[in-house]
């Protein structure tokens, strides 16, 4: 199919993917290995998505508005597995921008890319100029030379020339002046550069959540969701053109395929737990592909504190991962819990660390509490007959 067709009012139109933030090597440090490794792959599969979105929407190019890489200190099979997934699609034209993960300086990951050789259908935008991609489209490329910047990168499309009846596509990786430090690269970018420069459509890299930030000028977000953030991740564009100064059409695409979800709990009592259950084991097998971040909040009585635990220890084996964090939970001894305590001689201990829970702040009161949680549980098993058969 023609990826350049012309529009109802005989003007040349054209249709492209908007990508950006892939971060290829993305450690995970914060999960097991295994779930680490899983979210790895999902971030290479995840260009096997994109292709096939191409091919049902009939467009041949793929713009990717920076951070194809994680880190400068990827290894050259990490390099080389994008490329490979690319290269299997050679109907599709993909164009990678240089972000701040992976900037264009000497020895960097586009020098060693280039050694490896990049495959006949990957174009690597690695200068401040215009790519002519077909023939009526540009590219007005942005990539960056270092993490940070304190001079605005777009700046040069101001000036930039083509010819008439051309489209002007801006492509560059940055935090837009006026959007909000939310993204994680700290280079400015005028949120009015698709005006000045004349640009039909400019895309954005860097926040990885959905947004247009200023009429025609979007992030994309990334096309796999990587961390709990409400912003819309796990997306791509699909940007229609119909010509020179027309109003650019934008469809978000789903391309996700893991989901991370956070739920906030504020706890009085056990049952409170319960909605969160419900709604995790409504997934079912779907549940596999979500990960959970729980925080827990509130005081319950300390009899509920092994419920609980058993509640919670379920709940984990349903998603791929979950992380709890509990540090502003309370465990409230009642009198019958003291009693209890009094028996195996440990009252005492027990009152300093309600008196540590409800006294400090963060990683101290954290460990206090789930320390208590482990006494009361200990206590409660060596007060029973059956526990010292």
């Amino acid at each position: 199919m023609d990826k350049v067709a012309r529009g109802t009012s005989g003007i040349m139109a054209f249709a492209f993917i908007h990508t950006a933030d892939w971060q290829i090597g993305k450690a995970f440090a914060q999960f097991d290995a295994g779930v680490a490794a899983q979210l790895r792959a999902a971030r290479l599969e995840v260009i096997d998505r994109m292709a096939e979105v191409a091919a049902d929407a009939g467009v041949g190019h793929i713009v990717v508005a920076g951070d194809v890489f994680d880190s400068e200190l990827i290894e050259d099979h990490a390099l080389r597995q994008p490329l490979a997934r690319m290269a299997a699609y050679p109907a599709v034209m993909w164009h990678l921008l240089p972000g701040n993960h992976d900037p264009m300086r000497g020895g960097g990951v586009w020098e060693r890319l280039a050694r490896l050789g990049f495959p006949a259908n990957v174009q690597p935008l690695l200068s401040a100029s215009a790519y002519r991609i077909e023939p009526n489209v540009v590219l007005l490329a942005a990539p960056l030379a270092a993490k940070q910047m304190t001079s605005d990168p777009t700046a040069w499309m101001d000036h930039a020339t083509s010819e008439d009846g051309d489209l002007r596509i801006g492509v560059a990786h940055g935090a837009v002046r006026g959007f909000g430090s939310l993204g994680e690269a700290p280079v400015p970018i005028q949120a009015t550069r698709r005006q000045s420069a004349r640009l039909d459509y400019l895309a954005l890299g860097d926040w990885h959540g959905t947004k247009e930030i200023a009429p025609g000028a979007w992030y994309s977000g990334t096309p796999e969701s990587d961390s709990f953030a409400d912003n819309g991740q796990g997306n791509v564009l699909l940007v229609s053109l119909d010509g020179p100064g027309a109003t650019p059409r934008v469809a978000v695409i789903d391309t996700g395929h893991y989901r991370w979800l956070e739920r906030r709990v504020a706890l009085a009592r056990l049952e409170d737990i319960e909605p969160v259950e419900r709604e995790i084991g409504a997934l079912g097998a779907e549940g596999r592909r979500h990960i959970l971040r729980l925080a827990l909040e509130g005081a319950i009585p300390a009899d509920d504190a092994a419920g609980l635990d058993r509640k919670l220890a379920a709940l984990k084996a349903q998603p791929l991962a979950m992380r709890i964090e509990d540090r502003r939970l309370r465990i409230l001894a009642s009198r019958p819990d003291r009693e209890l305590l009094a028996e195996t001689s440990l009252t005492a201990v027990a009152d300093r660390l309600i008196a540590r829970g409800a006294g400090a702040d963060g990683e101290e009161a954290r460990a206090a509490t789930r320390a208590l949680r482990l006494l009361l549980s200990f206590s409660a098993g060596a007060a029973t007959p059956e526990a010292g058969a």
